[in-house]
């Protein structure tokens, strides 16, 4: 976050680069058996076929006869966007790694948790004290939303939604330990300072007035109350376990820009149809191969139908939907390697449910992947670095719960 979410080819570059040692230093510090390798090789094979094709597209290689020779429209970024999408392999392998160790999950999500709240604490500060205006680096505020560290209200949003979770989690674990009597003093300090956090989280998510992460997030924050206690078994005592998900409905009533931008939901979604609508006849026009890793700046500005559409995409950076952001870089092939992939991850998690019963912190853990795969189909979240390693960490450790190693 404080890398303005690794967006970029530099962004992406230097996430490879870090989540790449890290990666390196816990295999020589935690070697995984040979039974996880196997369990994770039809997952590795899924990702390097994906890679491959993605390296044909760049290299402009015919493969399929009577289809157009692929057209990379930037191949000087594939390399660094490359390191990004390497980058977010490097994640899904340490959270699934790291899961076969309790106390090290355990502590790593606390860490997350923590240093995450702290980060959007201090875009908080500084944006409410007026010192943005002495930072060159960062863009806190942009329309009176917060942006936070990484210079996006929505993607922000997403990742105050999704430390929101995490901490509501938390805290009606730590509720139920209180309910049964454990009121040790580690136990009480850990609920104060998840508390700390959650209001944090959710101070920074309404402050972006970002629409669909703050709905989505207090549907997914009633969910884990309700999933937790049961709707026919919520009696007055249990009934202030739901008072995280009652305070953020609060907060979104009384927040004046989010009801502003609510009332314009209507004409910005015809915008947005408009949008998808245009790029999704430019994906047509190369529906094999795509265009490419790091082209859609140089796609969207070459493919303008009119002067007004110029007028209002020339600065869209992103298809604003992960599905279509596919089928731009690697065509169909792609779209449906990656599908595939993530078919194979839920299918494991799934049974890793099955088989050992989930606790209210990986139940947390699956809301906030939840909340990103939501708001990525309609946003750029998924096509931000930081925001898709943070995703793919948490689905790697709800997938490495189902290790042999364990």
């Amino acid at each position: 976050m404080l890398f303005r979410g690794f967006d970029g080819a530099q962004g992406a570059a230097a996430c490879c680069v870090i989540n790449g040692l890290v990666l390196m230093a816990v295999l020589v510090l935690q070697p995984p058996s040979r039974a996880f390798w196997l369990r994770a090789t039809p997952l590795l094979m899924l990702a390097g076929v994906a890679a491959l094709w993605l390296m044909i597209v760049a290299a402009d290689i015919s493969l399929i006869p009577f289809v157009d020779r692929p057209v990379a429209f930037a191949p000087d970024l594939f390399a660094p966007q490359f390191g990004g999408w390497m980058a977010g392999l490097y994640a899904f392998l340490l959270g699934a790694i790291v899961a076969a160790n309790r106390t090290d999950e355990h502590n790593l999500m606390n860490t997350l948790l923590f240093a995450n709240c702290g980060v959007l604490l201090i875009g908080l500060l500084v944006r409410s004290l007026g010192g943005q205006d002495a930072l060159d680096y960062w863009s806190l505020s942009r329309q009176g939303r917060f942006a936070g560290t990484i210079g996006n209200a929505n993607v922000t949003a997403v990742v105050a939604g999704m430390m929101a979770l995490l901490a509501t989690g938390r805290l009606l674990r730590l509720a139920q330990d209180l309910s049964q009597g454990l009121r040790e003093r580690r136990t009480i300090a850990s609920v104060v300072c998840h508390i700390a956090a959650w209001l944090v989280a959710v101070t920074a998510l309404v402050a972006t007035a970002s629409r669909a992460p703050i709905i989505i997030t207090a549907l997914l924050m009633g969910a884990l109350t309700l999933r937790n206690f049961g709707l026919g078994r919520i009696g007055r005592r249990r009934a202030l376990y739901a008072v995280p998900a009652v305070v953020l409905i609060i907060a979104i009533a009384q927040a004046d820009l989010l009801q502003h931008r609510l009332g314009t939901t209507g004409s910005e979604w015809d915008a947005r149809l408009a949008l998808w609508a245009h790029y999704w006849d430019v994906a047509m026009m190369s529906p094999v191969y795509g265009y490419g890793l790091g082209g859609f700046s140089s796609i969207n500005l070459f493919t303008m139908p009119t002067v007004e559409f110029a007028q209002g995409a020339w600065i869209v950076n992103s298809a604003h939907g992960i599905l279509l952001q596919l089928l731009l870089v690697g065509g169909v092939p792609y779209l449906l390697l990656m599908a595939a992939l993530l078919w194979r991850v839920a299918r494991d998690i799934g049974r890793a449910r099955a088989l050992h019963p989930w606790s209210t912190r990986n139940w947390a853990m699956a809301a906030a992947v939840v909340l990103a795969l939501a708001c990525g189909m309609v946003d750029i979240v998924l096509d931000v670095t930081s925001t898709i390693v943070l995703m793919l960490f948490l689905a790697g450790l709800l997938w490495g719960r189902m290790s042999p190693a364990r």
